[in-house]
């Protein structure tokens, strides 16, 4: 909705400003001058186009038609970019908005029901008409205008579909093709490429807008969430179906590693894009696009290995490559506006899914062969084998029996001292296990001492409240049929006064408050423990520390939005992190909860409440630095804080785990947590990491 009335308020603007104001800002579109009439029914003018990038801006470009005929003259032009957000055109010679739709209205809104923004041009005799289109998108704006007659751009984008409708025949039938090879030969690279077949048809069909038309036809939201999530979908196929085919983790170990990064980084984007950061999405997506040029290294790798199906991918990524070329260069306006460049994105990615399904066939054959010749192998190796165990069984004959009194000695010996070894070995890991079992049992039994007390002395209290009441219940069941109920019913009425029942009831809730309370610190003290005790098996990738840091603000939303006021200076280019994203996740969730906890004190509101988190770095070391206004840390404990189970919290509030958990990490990680705390003023803590790790 905010996006729509930006639109509908810039056109207003661009309406008042016409014969007051001139719009600088504008970008021009030039349209051929049209000197004939309606009768020409080849009649179809394309502009240039206009790439204006990745942007959250609404632009605005203008252009004009010219009518040098002596008739009036009805046109139809269109907006060929299916993926606007939203839309909007004024006819600035009649001063009215003769267009207002997107991705954002229902399919069934577009004029003449196709994907392209078609919009009518009135033309006088001898009489030119200036537009003016106001749009935004949260993808790459690329705008080509085209003014023609209303059947020849019909024919035209009809055509279009019937080309779309070929395309995912083609993508449909490899898909089932390849489905059925999967169930006779249970390779499940085959699996992966019918994931990124799919998903690459899917984006070409969101590209052209005719997966709009019918797959979310009624809605919006749907096709707005499409444009950014199936690319990405599509860009993981790809690295999945890749790294399967090529086997990179064989053939090229290291862009096998870099392929996770950029897999990671699709998983982050699905998070922008879901929370509606489209712009953010598409940057992220651009990025990864690099991956396309480190697949083609990859497969010379494999080739100059001897890896044969790596030369069929090579060939058939290569004229996808080729299409997306040409599709780029088109919307950078290197080449024209054609139907070459147009369908080259479709027609190289239907040629690669072709050519890839003759790869894996090729794929299955290859097996095949090697298995063979790995059996022929086998076969000789065990006759070679055969004759030499043959010829050396006279030798060993003879061999043995010198040396068994030799072996039969040393083999006491080694016996004694395997013994030996063995009772050595069973008392240190003993001594190691008391050793650590006994640190823990310290920790635990302290923290969960004072909960558990909590509980068993609400219970005798409470027994002793229920049996008053109960027995007070007893004594009004026993009252029927008894000839002397007034004078029991009084002194039940008295005893019911004497307990007091108004404060037993007070005190029996108090009580079970109580028990409840105890029982959520111990099960607080044992979920603690669990994260204390946890073994992180993320892989080692590189990482923007950046991202780490963002990630996990997001997670913590719920803690921070409304209760502090967050500041984020992170430096923009930061170099990589060789490290554990999902444990470093978890040292700034650790440090940023105690900061926001620390700055809840009496009377402070969330303006009052300040966390601040900073990043910098060089080529040698990344550093994090988190500050807070908080109580403060005093000189006394600074030196405890990293100590398992000690916390500054009241009893109950805190397990004393997190910041040791951190440390260890960050230890891992082969750095440093340096903690500056002024008792009254807040904490600063420095996390440094080095930026390449031996052992991380």
């Amino acid at each position: 909705m905010r996006n729509i009335l930006t639109i509908i308020s810039l056109l207003l603007l661009a309406l008042s400003s016409l014969g007051q104001i001139k719009i600088s800002s504008t970008d021009v579109v030039k349209i051929n001058e049209f000197r004939g009439h309606d009768t020409d029914s080849n009649l179809l003018i394309k502009s240039d186009a206009v790439n204006y990038g990745i942007t959250n801006e609404v632009q605005v470009l203008s252009f004009s038609v010219e009518n040098t005929s002596d008739s009036n003259i009805s046109l139809f032009g269109y907006v060929d970019n299916p993926l606007l957000d939203n839309i909007g055109i004024i006819d600035s010679t009649r001063n009215k908005v003769i267009l207002l739709n997107g991705e954002s209205f229902p399919y069934h809104s577009r004029p003449l029901g196709l994907p392209a923004y078609a919009f009518p041009i009135q033309l006088a005799p001898r009489s030119s008409n200036s537009y003016y289109v106001a749009l935004s998108s949260g993808e790459q704006i690329v705008v080509p205008v085209i003014v023609g007659n209303r059947e020849v751009i019909i024919s035209e984008l009809h055509s279009r579909e019937i080309f779309y409708a070929v395309y995912f025949g083609i993508i449909l039938v490899m898909i089932i093709y390849n489905l059925f090879v999967y169930l006779s030969v249970k390779d499940k690279v085959y699996v992966y490429y019918v994931f990124y077949i799919l998903t690459v048809g899917l984006t070409q069909l969101v590209i052209s807008g005719y997966a709009n038309k019918y797959f979310w036809a009624s809605s919006p939201n749907y096709s707005v969430l499409a444009s950014s999530l199936i690319p990405i979908l599509s860009g993981m196929g790809t690295v999945v179906f890749a790294r399967s085919f090529i086997r990179t983790k064989v053939y090229a170990p290291f862009i096998d590693k870099l392929l996770l990064f950029y897999f990671g980084a699709y998983c982050i984007s699905i998070l922008f894009a879901v929370f509606s950061h489209h712009v953010i999405a598409q940057y992220i997506i651009n990025f990864n696009a690099a991956s396309a040029l480190i697949l083609v290294i990859a497969a010379y790798k494999a080739i100059s290995k001897g890896y044969r199906p790596a030369k069929f991918f090579l060939v058939a990524f290569s004229m996808f490559l080729i299409g997306v070329t040409l599709y780029a260069l088109r919307n950078f306006g290197v080449l024209g506006y054609n139907l070459a460049t147009t369908f080259a994105l479709p027609v190289g990615s239907a040629i690669e899914t072709i050519l890839l399904s003759f790869a894996l066939a090729d794929r299955i054959n290859q097996f095949k062969k090697e298995k063979e010749e790995s059996q022929l192998q086998a076969i000789t190796v065990m006759q070679e084998n055969q004759r030499l165990v043959e010829e050396q069984n006279v030798k060993l004959e003879y061999m043995v029996h010198e040396r068994t009194v030799d072996l039969e000695r040393t083999n006491g010996e080694l016996n004694n001292t395997l013994q030996d070894l063995r009772l050595t070995q069973k008392q240190l890991v003993e001594s190691e296990k008391l050793a650590s079992l006994g640190q823990m049992t310290a920790g635990i039994a302290h923290e969960i001492n004072n909960p558990i007390n909590f509980v068993q002395s609400n219970v005798q209290p409470l027994r002793r409240d229920i049996d008053d009441m109960l027995g007070l219940l007893d004594e009004f069941a026993r009252l029927e049929n008894d000839e002397t109920i007034t004078e029991k019913v009084t002194a039940l009425h008295k005893r019911y006064a004497e307990l007091d029942m108004p404060y037993l009831r007070q005190e029996v809730n108090q009580l079970l408050h109580g028990i409840e309370e105890g029982s959520r610190r111990t099960a607080e003290i044992v979920r603690g423990l669990r994260v204390f005790s946890r073994m992180d098996r993320d892989s080692v990738v590189s990482a923007s520390i950046n991202d780490c840091i963002q990630s996990t603000l997001i997670v913590m939303k719920n803690m921070t939005k409304g209760n502090v006021t967050l500041f984020k200076e992170l430096k923009d280019d930061l170099p990589n992190l060789h490290c554990l994203p999902g444990k470093l996740n978890q040292v700034f969730m650790n440090i940023l909860t105690n900061a926001v906890q620390a700055t809840d004190l009496a009377g402070r509101t969330e303006k009052d409440r300040i966390v601040s988190i900073h990043s910098d770095g060089n080529d040698k070391e990344i550093r994090i630095t988190i500050t807070d206004n908080g109580s403060g840390i005093s000189e006394e404990i600074r030196s405890k804080i990293f100590d398992p189970f000690f916390t500054t919290k009241q009893v109950g509030e805190g397990t004393g785990l997190g910041l040791s958990i951190a440390l260890g990490i960050v230890k891992e990680h082969q750095g440093q947590i340096e903690v500056h705390s002024t008792q009254g003023k807040g904490t600063t803590v420095v996390v440094v990491l080095p930026r390449n790790a031996e052992n991380a």
